[in-house]
């Protein structure tokens, strides 16, 4: 009787390639993916930032801070705009005469004021005060209540809830403000 020693060591090339094969599969769902979430990231810190940038003109009010050197009368505030030639921007500012309401003057960065620009792939597709879709709304923070003022330049309300549209995935999140000046992210 002859015994067949077959100690082979290796693999064979039918091995490799599927081996390859399934790694390259991963690595490239991997990626795909990565991808995907990283955009849905940046669509939630958008989000949060304009939570953020929505409190630090709250705090702004608040704490009295002066633009062009005296105590802005009506507050400050920020404008949204759902309006495609400037949905890629808001405005942080002060409502110096008290009108309730942006003028180009109130937003300078060297007196104070903000101009933020959204990522590239991110646009405020809609803006809702208490329902009603509008172009353009304003919400300002008077002290010391601080009193909240939300309006739609041919409106008032007390929601209005802006949502931010990513383009890749056209995913969304929607950052609601209140009277009462609580501002989230809601979904």
């Amino acid at each position: 009787m002859k015994i067949i020693n077959s100690n082979k060591q290796g693999y064979t090339l039918l091995e490799l390639i599927v081996s390859m094969s399934i790694i390259t599969l991963l690595t490239g769902l991997f990626l795909a993916n990565y991808h995907n979430s990283n955009q849905r990231t940046d669509l939630v810190m958008t989000a949060q930032t304009m939570v953020a940038d929505f409190r630090y003109a709250q705090a702004n009010a608040l704490g009295l801070v002066k633009y062009d050197g005296e105590s802005p009368a009506g507050g400050w505030g920020i404008l949204v705009t759902s309006d495609p030639s400037q949905y890629h921007n808001y405005f942080i500012f002060a409502d110096q005469n008290d009108d309730g309401y942006y003028n180009d003057n109130e937003s300078l960065e060297s007196l104070g004021g903000r101009v933020i620009t959204l990522p590239k792939n991110i646009y405020i597709e809609s803006l809702t005060l208490d329902g009603v879709d509008k172009a353009k709304a304003v919400v300002t923070f008077l002290p010391p209540d601080p009193i909240t003022r939300i309006h739609a330049y041919n409106a008032t309300g007390t929601v209005l809830e802006i949502k931010l549209k990513e383009l890749v995935n056209n995913t969304t999140k929607t950052v609601r403000v209140n009277f009462l000046g609580l501002v989230e992210v809601i979904d």
